[in-house]
This record gives C-alpha cells, sequence and structure tokens, in this order.
C-alpha cells in the first residue's frame, strides 16, 4: 500500500535556521512559476524539530497545533502551543493504534483521525480532553480509510476510501458510508470539506486505466451532487488542499516549483485564480491547515537541509487578492 503518504528527504537547497528562532525564506526555487503567479515572503517560525512531525491541525481557538509523531510502527499525537514551548502527550491513555492524519472539528470540539494498526487503517475519534478513543464502524468502508475531514455539523467525516480510491461521506448518526466520487472518472486522495460544506477539495487524477501515482495528483472540487472539476484550468500538481476558514482560498502542498520534487505550500482562489507560493521548497514543507482566523499556516516541513526528520512550523499569510 503506497498511498498514505511519507514524509519526502528530497534534496533542497541548503538554509540556515536556529532552533526556536524565527527564519526568513529564500525563494531559490529551481522552476519558474506560471504566468500570473507571485511568490510571498514570510518568516517561518519552527515549534518542533529534531523528531519526525506530521500531519498539524489547530485546536478551534487557535492556541494549540495538534500532530503525529512517527518513531517507525509508532505515531502517538502531541500537543503543542501555538506560542511554544515543549510538546505533551495529547491521549489521556495509550491509544492502541498508531494515531495519524487528525482533523479537528470546531463544530463538536472531536477530533478524527486515521488509525493504523495490522495493515488496517480506519477512522478513529477522541474527545477534545484527550479521553475516550474509539473507532468508527460503519457500513459501505473498506478497512483502507485515510484523512478524516469534518463537514461544519460535526455529524458527517469525508474520508479517502484507498481500497476503491474514491472520497466517501460518513454519517456518523447513522453508522453509513456513500462515495461522493467516481473512481471511472477521478482516482483520489486527501479530501477537505468547506466551511459551508458544500464542496471538497481533494488530491486527484484523471483515470484512464493507468496505476494510481499520487505524486501526479492535481487539485479537484466535487460538489454535493457528485460533479467533479479540477480547481485550476491548466493543470498542475498539487496535493493535500485544505480550505480557509471564509471559504474563498485552498493551501495546499505542491513540487510544481522545484525539479528536485521538493514541495512547498501554495495558496489559490477558489476559482482557480491568484497562484501564491509561500514556503520556500528548500523547506520540503506539507500538509498545510489554515489558523481560525485564516491569518497563518501550519504545517510539517524539514528544519535543516542536512537534517533528517520533520518539524511543525507556522507561517503568516498574505492577504487575499
Amino acid at each position: 500500500m503506497t498511498h498514505p503518504r511519507q514524509a519526502r528527504r528530497a534534496p533542497g537547497k541548503r538554509i540556515a535556521l536556529l532552533i526556536g528562532l524565527t527564519i526568513s525564506c529564500s525563494f531559490g526555487v529551481d522552476r519558474a512559476l506560471p504566468a500570473g503567479a507571485s511568490r510571498a515572503t514570510a518568516p517561518v517560525r519552527f515549534l518542533t524539530s529534531g523528531s519526525f512531525d506530521l500531519w498539524p491541525c489547530i485546536s478551534p481557538d487557535g492556541a494549540q497545533v495538534l500532530f503525529t509523531r512517527s518513531d517507525g510502527p509508532i505515531a502517538i499525537l502531541l500537543l503543542i502551543a501555538v506560542a511554544g514551548g515543549q510538546p505533551r502527550p495529547f491521549a489521556l491513555s495509550p491509544i492502541p493504534v498508531a494515531a495519524t492524519r487528525a482533523n479537528w472539528s470546531r463544530q463538536n470540539n472531536r477530533i478524527a483521525f486515521t488509525g493504523i494498526a495490522n495493515g488496517h487503517n480506519r477512522v478513529w475519534l477522541i474527545d477534545a480532553d484527550g479521553s475516550n478513543a474509539r473507532q468508527v464502524t460503519a457500513a459501505g468502508l473498506s478497512d483502507q480509510v485515510f484523512y478524516p475531514s469534518w463537514y461544519p455539523d460535526g455529524n458527517m467525516i469525508a474520508v479517502m476510501d484507498a481500497q476503491d480510491l474514491v472520497i466517501k461521506k460518513i454519517d456518523l448518526t447513522r453508522g453509513s458510508a456513500e462515495p461522493l466520487t467516481r473512481h471511472a472518472q477521478v482516482m483520489t486522495g486527501m479530501p477537505s470539506v468547506s466551511p459551508d460544506g458544500n464542496w471538497i477539495a481533494f488530491a486527484g487524477q484523471e483515470n484512464h486505466g493507468q496505476p494510481y501515482d499520487q505524486t501526479k495528483n492535481t487539485i479537484w472540487l466535487v460538489d454535493a451532487t457528485g460533479v467533479a472539476r479540477p480547481l485550476e484550468p491548466t493543470r498542475a500538481q498539487g496535493r493535500a488542499p485544505t480550505w480557509s476558514p471564509d471559504g474563498q482560498r485552498l493551501a495546499f502542498e505542491s513540487s510544481r516549483a522545484s525539479l528536485l520534487g521538493s514541495y512547498a505550500i501554495f495558496l489559490i482562489n477558489k476559482d482557480g485564480t491568484g497562484l501564491v507560493q509561500v514556503t520556500d521548497s528548500s523547506l520540503n514543507a506539507d500538509h498545510p491547515v489554515w489558523s481560525p482566523d485564516g491569518r497563518w499556516l501550519a504545517f510539517s516541513a524539514r528544519p535543516f537541509s542536512l537534517q533528517r526528520g520533520r518539524g511543525i512550523a507556522i507561517i503568516d499569510l498574505p492577504s487575499a487578492h
């Protein structure tokens, strides 16, 4: 099973960082951006480094970042203050699965995540106080389900079912799941539900009978009726989209600015215009998530060009245009 993302270690431009200090990105990218695209420069601040930290999500009050620290088969949820400090274990008692890809509901203050054990990947829930971890059981799901994303009502979740390579909607009240995309049209990756619940952005690729290759995904949108279409008029590589709190923009990761395959974080308007690169490719950044006020992003990145591992970082954002 190769679909679930692993952090990348592609080479990049050397950068000098000091742990705990704010740094400025130098935009020594390898490839020119498309016409009309722009780059933003803003300082990046690492909250963690020296470990393998992935998949951040932000608390509804914007004060804390929840993320996965991975050590081989062991993956636990940790919590760190945006203001800085030491991360602490999130769960009050050990969770019997590797906890990955968390998503925090602003409606009911619960966290959904992908729990991995014995080759099975299923949706789990845990309360915001770190208690009551439990597996979600829903008819219509395989045992290869990833990247839960909450609907605004807090009763439904969108997921990527990797067995069928489709996006499915889980109704937690009814205990059922239904497909929202058609495998015959598009093979899917990570989904993100819009703040109004009317759209899902996802990573995907048109199905021409080829083997699925997540590195060739682009950003797609699907509406409530199941009509799916690419976001950008001229398709370019992109993955892990997430909606801004006002539903007007998307953040995503892409290697489009690097000849070496390193990833950077981009912003784009929901109509496919206004592309902005916000991190340098040297950081090899991925999985951006928005703060509740839409003013900054958290993401996973490489703190040092010569250091293995990933850290959780944050960056302020340019205003919409």
